[in-house]
């Protein structure tokens, strides 16, 4: 009886694979280039202040490891630790609206860079940005697994990836000039702004997929509790 009951408990758990898509295709689309667009935005705001560097330690009279803080250290710490409870939290929680929160925190603290009267406000700020821009990439890997079948995941991961690249060549393409024409500050303020909007953008317009629903039919999910409980119902017996 418990084996029977292990068996449909498997059965129930993988019913949402499907091995097919989420959505139509152009909605799949729409979908993966608005996270492309975040992420390339996650990379503008994240390479703006090394673009940004010469007219910020200027201004501040910062020494070489206050910089390092700024651009490395202090960010990526956070970024770094705050990613593992965020996936966490992205297993468990509404992806797409940790994603757009995220963006919204990310762009709000990029911003207020272009307002920050002293070092420590900066650091303070980029270690906003950091916490921020850590809430993008795990729910946005996971929901792109459940939109698009293994024939045609690893196409869209890469396509979503390009982001790193586009970011950081938009960076330097944006913020020097705007830097050249204004100051660092507005640079900051007209490039983290918009982050706003898309994150708002991102909130409304994206479905949130059921998890595992583009996985091979008859892939367990969330399988691993249930092993253990059908383990010890046999155990008992």
């Amino acid at each position: 009886m418990a084996v029977n009951a292990g068996g449909a408990a498997q059965a129930a758990s993988s019913q949402t694979a499907t091995g097919q898509a989420f959505g139509t295709a152009g909605y799949r689309n729409y979908v993966l280039f608005t996270l492309l667009l975040c992420y390339t935005l996650n990379f503008i705001d994240r390479i703006l202040i090394q673009v940004l560097s010469e007219p910020i330690i200027n201004e501040f009279g910062l020494k070489d490891w206050q910089f390092g803080l700024l651009s490395g250290f202090g960010f990526a710490l956070l970024y770094t630790v705050a990613g593992i409870p965020i996936a966490r939290l992205a297993e468990r929680m509404n992806r797409v609206r940790i994603i757009a929160v995220s963006i919204i925190i990310w762009s709000v603290m990029t911003a207020l860079c272009g307002v920050a009267g002293s070092f420590i406000a900066l650091l303070a700020f980029r270690v906003g940005v950091g916490i921020g821009e850590a809430g993008l990439t795990p729910p946005a890997n996971s929901i792109i697994a459940d939109y698009f079948p293994p024939r045609s995941r690893a196409r869209a991961l890469a396509i979503y990836a390009m982001g790193v690249t586009l970011g950081s060549v938009l960076a330097a393409a944006f913020g020097g000039p705007i830097a050249q024409a204004f100051s660092w500050r507005e640079a900051f303020l007209l490039l983290g702004i918009p982050g706003i909007l898309i994150g708002i953008i991102v909130w409304f317009t994206i479905k949130e997929p059921p998890r595992g629903y583009s996985d091979p039919v008859g892939t367990p999910q969330g399988r691993g509790p249930q092993i253990g409980r059908d383990i010890a119902q046999v155990d008992q017996q």
